[in-house]
């Protein structure tokens, strides 16, 4: 058998199968009809097995079966059959079943020092921080009566604090600092410079007051020199016992007045304002006999009175 009887023979079976699988699906009312078509195909095929056909056949063919009895009418649906070319095929063997293998869980290695082949010189962090400074006494604003008054507050510990730019406050470890400052009368500025041990500062101002004081009371100033002297006698005549006279009159401030007679004496100074006055009594004066009473200022001025006793016994 030829080549072309091979090819020939593979598109009969191709069609036959093909029959097949319509005969099967239109039921078992068209098998005869599926039969008789097989027989004319088979002869057909046959027929064709001498033809030069050099790669492909295509039949096409359009069945319309007989009415059977007992058998519905079906029109089916024209086959196309198609034989393409055959190429022989050798199935490759079945590759064995891949098995993935089972991860096991991770074990941390443990940890490896790198130990280095220098030694690298240490550095050293430049400071450049501002240190802390706060004023907690006195209160912004303050008023004071006294001149001196203490400042204080905290700063970073081992910093100086300057007050004014010259007076260097007191310092304890903590960083606490303290200065008393002297103030003027009205608004007073002190300002504060914290500077730590790397040269960083820090500055802080605040401003308090000093209230004037009340002027003390002014003495009134003593009269002008000169003041002209003047005395004068109250009664001159007494019946009271002991009997006695009151005198009066300007004298220069301060000046001492000086009151004389046989029967009773006394002085006084006279006051800022130049006046004077001062009782004396005449203890042993006699009853109803006059005699003189003599008042002297400082400079001798003088003034004489008369004074008669009625007192009796």
């Amino acid at each position: 058998m030829t080549m072309l009887d091979d090819r020939a023979r593979l598109a009969v079976d191709a069609i036959e199968r093909s029959i097949a699988d319509q005969a099967s699906a239109a039921g078992f009312a068209g098998f005869a009809v599926a039969q008789r078509r097989h027989a004319m195909w088979t002869g057909a095929g046959w027929a064709l097995a001498g033809s030069a056909v050099a790669a492909t056949l295509v039949v096409t063919a359009i069945f319309t079966p007989s009415p059977e009895p007992d058998v519905a009418t079906t029109t089916p649906e024209p086959i196309v059959v198609t034989t393409a070319p055959v190429t022989e095929t050798t199935e490759a063997p079945s590759p064995d079943p891949v098995v993935t293998p089972e991860v096991a869980p991770a074990t941390e290695a443990p940890p490896t020092t790198e130990v280095s082949s220098t030694t690298e010189a240490p550095t050293t962090t430049l400071d450049t921080t501002a240190p802390s400074l706060t004023i907690t006494s006195p209160e912004d604003g303050a008023h004071f009566e006294e001149k001196v008054v203490t400042f204080s507050g905290s700063t970073e510990p081992g910093a100086t604090v300057i007050a004014g730019g010259k007076w260097e406050a007191t310092v304890s470890e903590e960083g606490q600092w303290s200065i008393q400052l002297v103030l003027s009368v009205g608004a007073n500025g002190a300002s504060f410079v914290a500077t730590d041990q790397a040269g960083n500062e820090t500055s802080a101002r605040i401003t308090v007051h000093l209230d004037p004081t009340e002027p003390p009371e002014e003495e009134p100033p003593p009269p002008e020199e000169g003041v002209e002297f003047t005395a004068l006698a109250t009664y001159g005549s007494c019946e009271l016992n002991p009997p006695y006279d009151v005198y009066y009159g300007t004298a220069d401030p301060g000046t001492k007045v000086t009151i004389t007679s046989e029967h009773g004496s006394g002085s006084v100074n006279a006051d800022a304002e130049g006046n004077w006055e001062k009782k004396v009594i005449f203890a042993s004066a006699p009853y109803g006999e006059t005699f003189l009473v003599t008042v002297k200022d400082h400079t001798g001025k003088k003034k004489t009175f008369e004074f008669v006793s009625w007192a009796e016994g």
